[in-house]
């Protein structure tokens, strides 16, 4: 327990904080997967609940499989998928082409941005998921960044012909000074606790509100960040190295969060909007 402790302080009190609400909201930010899943109609009684967390579970299972066989692979496609989730939800005046570019400015500048202005402390992080394989992750990283430039400054052109996009660059701008500054933990829950995930959670919640009853949006929010949080203490209880606990502490983190994000990304990004596209 004691080194379990000393692990913690080592992190520092600001990335302690940027951990903690990782874990506690980023973890269980799909908590309302399964009351979509009722508003899609995929889940209409208790066997069509358990079928859905089973195979929710599963592929949430695979990736974990996937990620021990090919560690480097699997972070550099964690990385890239997260990127196209950010964004896509924080897009607010492109359509086609202009609003894959607004994603990948706002997602993007949240996975290089972090990751390029704070290399040492992030590549120990990544040091930790791949088992010290980190040359090939900041190759991709290095290419990944400047398709993020090119699409900053696109939104930077856009905005001095626009009005519109002014409240996208300044975003834009504001969070790249959070990152440059803050401590990377703390920089990425910033945005993924503060930004990401409460824009998701009014987003679903205006598209279910009216076919999901309320209890039923509670009692499955509940049922899923019971079960993430669950799944994170046993992968701790089960894989922690307690003389060295904390590369465990990240792995778990950020790995369950792939395995997580796999699932949530088919139902929202797959099932979900192409549900949004057929109605528009």
């Amino acid at each position: 327990m004691m080194e379990l402790i000393t692990a913690l302080i080592d992190l520092g009190a600001w990335n302690l904080i940027g951990l903690a609400g990782i874990v506690l909201i980023g973890l269980p930010h799909g908590a309302l997967d399964g009351a979509v899943a009722m508003h899609l109609g995929i889940v209409q009684r208790f066997s069509d609940l358990a079928r859905f967390v089973i195979l929710y579970v599963a592929l949430a299972a695979l990736v974990v499989v996937t990620w021990t066989v090919a560690p480097s692979i699997s972070l550099i496609l964690f990385l890239t998928i997260s990127m196209l989730h950010f964004g896509a939800g924080d897009v607010k005046n492109g359509q086609g082409s202009l609003g894959f570019t607004e994603a990948l400015a706002h997602g993007g500048l949240a996975i290089v941005g972090i990751s390029q202005f704070h290399r040492g402390e992030v590549n120990q992080i990544f040091a930790y998921l791949t088992n010290q394989d980190t040359a090939t992750v900041w190759l991709a990283i290095d290419i990944l960044t400047v398709g993020v430039i090119v699409a900053i400054i696109t939104c930077v052109v856009q905005a001095s012909k626009n009005p519109k996009w002014a409240a996208t660059v300044l975003e834009l701008l504001l969070l790249g000074i959070i990152y440059a500054i803050a401590p990377p933990l703390l920089g990425f829950a910033i945005y993924f606790c503060c930004i990401h995930s409460a824009r998701h959670f009014r987003k679903i919640y205006a598209t279910i509100k009216e076919t999901v009853a309320s209890d039923n949006i509670k009692n499955q929010a509940i049922l899923f960040t019971i079960i993430s949080w669950i799944g994170a203490g046993v992968a701790f209880w089960m894989f922690a190295d307690f003389a060295d606990p904390g590369p465990t502490i990240l792995r778990i983190t950020f790995i369950g969060l792939a395995a997580l994000t796999v699932p949530h990304m088919i139902l929202i990004d797959g099932v979900l909007g192409q549900e949004s596209k057929t109605q528009t």
